[in-house]
Parts: C-alpha cells; structure tokens; sequence
C-alpha cells in the first residue's frame, strides 16, 4: 500500500476515474437499465469519494482498480436490497443468488459486452449521430460533460440536455443491455461503425478552437471498435477495415503538427516521424478486412492510407493505384469529399492541369462546408503550376471560408509563400 500526498492522491483518483468510471457506469447499466441516471451517477461518484477519503488516510492499495469495483459492486448490492425491500433473514439468500452475477458483470470480457451493448443500444433511429456520440463518451469512455463538450466543441449544459433527452429515449424502448441479442448487434453495425469513425473524425480533425487533435477521443474510438473484433457474429471484416484506416491515422500524430501547433500537410511531413508500429497495425487490421463478405468504404479508405503510409516518399506514392481506390470508392459512397480526393490524386498522377480540369465539374456541386477544401486544393494546383497569383487569390478564398484558428495560420502562411514566389519568379 503506498502513501500519497493529499494532491496526488486526488490526481491518482481522478486518473483512475477516467479509466474506471465507464467501466461501471456499462455495468450499472446493464443491471439497473437506461432510467435511472441519477442513481448510476451517483453510485459511480460516491465509489470514488470513498476512495478519495479513505486513500487519503490509509493510502492507495496495491491493486486500485479492483478495489473500486469491489466498493461499487457493494454499493449495487446494497442499492438492490433497497430497492428489494429483502428483510434480514433473506440476506443471505440474495448473497447467494445475486452476488456470484454481480461478480460475473465484472469480469473483463463481460464489461466489454455491457460497453458494446450500450453501443449498440445508441444506435436507434431516433439518436442522430452526435448524439450517439454524446452518450458513448460519457457512459462508455467515462469522458465527464466538459470533456465532452471540448471534444464536440459544445456548452456543457447542452451536452446534459442531450444526454438525458437520449437517457429517456433508450428508456422508453423499455428494453435492457440483456435484451440485446448477436442479430442486433449484426443488424446495427453499420450505423455503430459510422457513429465510431464520426467519433475518431472528431478527435482527428476539429472544426475550431485552440488544438487541431484530440487524441484521447481518436484512442477511445480505437479501444471501443476493437471489442467489436471479439464478436465471432458481426463481419469482423468491416470492423478490422475501420480499425486499419484509424491506426494508419495515428501513425502520423507526431508529424502532422508542428512546433508551434500548426497543421502539416501530408507531402511536408516528416516520415521519419511516423510511428512504425501503429503502421504494422493498420497493415495487420487491413489484413484481416479481408474476412469481410462485402466490400466497405472502409476497406478501401484503409488501403488509400496504407498505399500512403507505405511509401518511402511523397514522390513515390503510387497515385495509380490511389486513383483505382477512389473510383471504387465512388460506387460505394459517391460523396463530394470522395470525388475531390480523387481530383486531388488525379492532379498528381497527371499533372496539376488535368487536376484543375476535374475541378471545373466539382465547382457546382460543392455541399455546405467544404468551400475551403476546394479552393485551397484548387490554389496548391495553381500553385504547383507556377501561378502565384491565382494560387494567392484562391487560397484568399479558402481562408475565408476557415473556421478554425489553424486552418487559417496554415492558409496565411501560404499566402505569404505565394509572395514571396512570386516575387522572385518576377
């Protein structure tokens, strides 16, 4: 047992609550179901507060974590035999009867079951997608509701709002983690793949504020899409395609921001910085997508990376192929984002004349949102053809339609870069 000072024993604590504390509250959810969100709170703070008190005198025992589980499968049991009204001779009956499945709902592997039952539970039509996100962060990752809203960029009043109208949703369907069956799990992956990659996404790449990642919400997503992996039922195929795209994401966290926090685009980044193993990873996960009986937009956005991630260089990245993937792609998921990547591959393999002749057919159709990746892409066109003024003007266009403080930093560096050539080309 070692003995903390009363500051590091409430950072310990509250380390361990983030590691903990969606662990229990899958259980609690499992046991006493979607509507009683005060008391599942409220057991899961008075586990740690006792920690926090008791830690503080006798100091942390050697094994924390079981200790926690232990005061909160005790406060569980007590909560049921109030609940239960059992009288003093019948507790020894409810030990005997209910404690040894309270124990089990501990186990490892039946915590990862409660955790992918919620969800999949999330993923009912009447949640849309943040919302989904919303309650899996909180009740699964044991993300608390600032955390929350600075991942989603949110008023923390308006995560609560939104996770209780969610709490009461699910509770209406009057149906518990136990009800949950592997066909619904079968019938439910596609929408809980995409509310994990739109939870990867974002942690990936946040619209505004001070930080372009957030890498605990991009890991989380990662943790929780690999207990999908375990379900001999799903088309684990899909599953390890998304896994193989994230951990190809990851791999370039050190070198996609700079020294100051500004974003580097892939042909500047420095490779050597990449992390080797997340690549074995993704290459291991991209392997295994091949057990899956359909061809997914995860399969090959994970091949895109890995042709990526794979070459030695930028200038050797092997566009052929990339370009082959996007039309593919297209078949599966025609969306504005796809068919721009493909210009962008396009420009590479053929030059930056025949990218911006794909663009002129783009120009029409752009979705709300996405003005800033079409003129930023058609100004690094402008600017690889040596067009420095044309590249400065539409870069100037791309900016103003940048929400985010670095989007912009990144786009005024190149405006200043376009002046600097332009310039000396003069």
């Amino acid at each position: 047992m070692e003995i903390l000072s009363d500051q590091h024993t409430e950072k310990f604590v509250e380390h361990l609550f983030r590691q903990q504390s969606g662990k229990m509250s899958s259980v609690l959810i499992r046991i006493f179901g979607f509507q009683p969100l005060e008391l599942i709170e409220d057991i899961i703070q008075e586990t740690f507060l006792t920690a926090l008190k008791q830690w503080g005198m006798k100091g942390v025992p050697d094994n924390p974590e079981a200790w926690l589980m232990l005061v909160a499968k005790n406060k569980i049991i007590n909560e049921l035999k109030r609940r239960k009204k059992v009288s003093r001779a019948n507790d020894e009956a409810f030990t005997e009867q209910q404690q040894q499945h309270i124990d089990e709902l501990f186990l490892d592997h039946e915590i990862e079951d409660s955790q992918l039952k919620i969800v999949v539970a999330c993923c009912i039509p009447d949640l849309d997608p943040k919302t989904r996100i919303m309650f899996i962060l909180k009740y699964v990752a044991g993300f608390g509701d600032k955390e929350i809203s600075r991942a989603l960029l949110m008023k923390p009043e308006t995560i609560k709002k939104r996770v209780y109208r969610a709490r009461k949703k699910l509770s209406k369907k009057e149906f518990r983690l136990d009800d949950i069956t592997k066909n619904d799990i079968t019938e439910r992956l596609d929408p809980v793949l995409q509310v994990l990659y739109l939870m990867f996404n974002e942690g990936y790449k946040k619209t505004i504020g001070d930080d372009l990642l957030d890498e605990d919400l991009c890991f989380e997503a990662i943790r929780i899409t690999k207990i999908l992996t375990g379900d001999s039922v799903v088309d684990t195929g899909k599953v390890h395609a998304l896994l193989s795209l994230m951990f190809f994401h990851v791999s370039r966290f050190p070198s996609r921001i700079n020294n100051i926090g500004g974003l580097v685009d892939l042909r500047s980044q420095d490779r050597s910085l990449w992390n080797k193993e997340l690549i074995d990873a993704g290459l291991l996960h991209l392997m295994f997508s091949r057990e899956s009986n359909e061809l997914s937009k995860y399969h090959l956005l994970s091949t895109i990376l890995a042709i990526h991630s794979t070459a030695p260089a930028f200038e050797f990245t092997d566009w052929e192929n990339i370009i082959t993937c996007y039309d593919r792609l297209l078949t599966v998921e025609d969306s504005f984002p796809v068919r721009l990547n493909r210009v962008i591959a396009i420009s590479w393999q053929s030059g930056a004349e025949a990218g911006l002749k794909e663009l002129f057919g783009l120009k029409e159709s752009i979705p709300e949102g996405y003005s800033l990746y079409f003129y930023a892409a058609k100004a690094e066109m402008f600017e690889r053809l040596k067009n420095y003024q044309r590249a400065r003007s539409y870069y100037e266009v791309a900016r103003d339609f940048a929400i985010h403080s670095k989007d912009q930093e990144y786009l005024n560096s190149k405006i200043s870069t376009c002046d600097t050539l332009n310039i000396h080309s003069n």
